[in-house]
């Protein structure tokens, strides 16, 4: 076992996962001002700093599995002295954040909750597993809202829960096809081929109404009064007609690409870090990015 250290070991480069925390304000309509970017730089922070020590504390949980994991063959691991006291820290963080701060709120300490609950007791239930690792996601997201009291619309949960539900799967199936589990009883995850064709089916259920959720919500507004009660004021849009297109298309390739991808096991990576590293997703970023700002 590798106990050397580096800042590697807390995996920054998923902090890019607590820019969720962004989203609630980036797809309102609200004037972004100054102080709500700082207070969401500041809940950035809090949220970074907590996640890490879960990935550390994950880390040192599944160290012996992930010895046979191609994924994570490769994870440093600190000693369990380390685990534990980083640990304590952020729980004496986390006391100072709700009693001087303004920080600290429902979601905050529900993440952490959800988090030692998937690491000690439901990271081994088929499918809750990914239930759980959807919840994390949507979490960020209450929590950015909850910052700066914007109110998500269902539209909002719905879309991104299917699309965090799908990324979550394509997870799995990765870990499953990159370390050819021909059983479920392995040392990995309780996952195997065996599995792959109801994930499939899931994914594809899921994309559908992912996709179902984008072109009711574009008619929507057109249409304000057809879905009122998914809806909300801060979210409603006025794009034209050509604009919401292009975002449409663009993102229906994009989810077609990278399921495609994943589906052939051509994805040798976690898929979080191939989204990172993938050329056509920054580009289609950038693209939606003009048209929003436009």
């Amino acid at each position: 076992m590798n106990h050397k250290f580096s800042f590697s070991i807390f995996r920054l480069e998923n902090s890019f996962k607590n820019l969720l925390i962004f989203f609630p304000l980036f797809f309102s309509r609200r004037e972004i001002l100054l102080n709500d970017v700082i207070s969401l730089l500041t809940g950035f922070v809090i949220f970074t700093i907590m996640a890490s020590i879960c990935y550390v504390t994950n880390d040192y949980t599944d160290r012996k599995k992930d010895k046979k994991n191609k994924l994570k063959s490769k994870n440093i691991v600190l000693q369990k002295e380390t685990v534990i006291l980083l640990n304590l820290l952020l729980f004496v963080m986390l006391i100072l954040i709700f009693q001087l701060t303004n920080f600290g709120n429902f979601y905050l300490i529900g993440y952490l909750s959800m988090f030692y609950l998937y690491n000690f007791f439901f990271k081994n239930f088929f499918l809750l597993d990914v239930m759980i690792l959807v919840s994390f996601y949507i979490l960020r997201l209450f929590y950015g809202a909850e910052l700066l009291n914007i109110t998500i619309s269902y539209w909002f949960l719905i879309f991104f829960g299917t699309l965090f539900l799908n990324l979550a799967l394509f997870k799995r199936m990765i870990q499953i096809l990159v370390n050819n589990l021909s059983k479920a009883k392995n040392n990995i995850i309780r996952y195997s081929i065996e599995n792959i064709s109801i994930i499939k089916k899931i994914i594809v259920a899921s994309t559908v109404i992912n996709f179902l959720t984008v072109f009711l919500y574009f008619f929507e507004l057109f249409q304000p009064e057809t879905f009122k009660f998914l809806s909300n004021e801060e979210t409603r849009y006025n794009y034209d007609f050509i604009s919401l297109m292009c975002v449409l298309l663009g993102y229906i390739f994009w989810t077609q690409r990278v399921t495609k991808l994943v589906f052939e096991g051509k994805i040798k990576c976690d898929i979080y870090t191939y989204i990172l590293t993938d050329k056509v997703t920054y580009l289609i970023f950038a693209i939606f990015s003009v048209i929003i700002i436009i």
